[in-house]
């Protein structure tokens, strides 16, 4: 769902990324996110967990679009050289999220499964100090 959810956001969400700006655009998706995992992490009903899922695919989607609209801006010199590193790294955040995942549910037993989102929401926040410092 997840996986589906992120796929279609990001093809729909380029455009809020140019009417935005990428540095506006990635602080909102940040925040998205950030909602979405505290979400994951303190709900215990199925409901508010969909809720949270969907937020943090809202937040993901969104925010893969606004960081490639601001390579152009921040390295016009070597933008394919640029979105490469970010697309590698993006790909490499997928890996190592899902161990991270597996540990606390390992560590928490079935609890752990959605306290692992907090991994999601302490990157989202530092992200989101990152982006405001950067771009505010």
């Amino acid at each position: 769902l997840f996986n589906m959810s992120f796929s279609v956001v990001r093809a729909v969400s380029g455009p809020l990324s140019d009417r935005l700006g990428g540095e506006v655009a990635l602080a909102l998706a940040l925040s998205t996110m950030l909602a979405g995992a505290s979400t994951i992490v303190v709900s215990r009903d199925f409901n508010l967990d969909l809720l949270g899922e969907g937020l943090l695919a809202l937040g993901a989607g969104v925010s893969t679009n606004a960081v490639f609209k601001l390579i152009p801006h921040e390295v016009p010199q070597a933008v394919g050289g640029a979105a490469g590193l970010v697309g590698g790294l993006g790909a490499f955040g997928g890996f190592v999220i899902t161990p991270c995942l597996a540990a606390f549910a390992h560590m928490y037993g079935q609890e752990g499964y959605s306290q692992g989102f907090v991994v999601f929401a302490i990157l989202a926040l530092a992200n989101l100090g990152l982006t405001l410092a950067l771009y505010c």
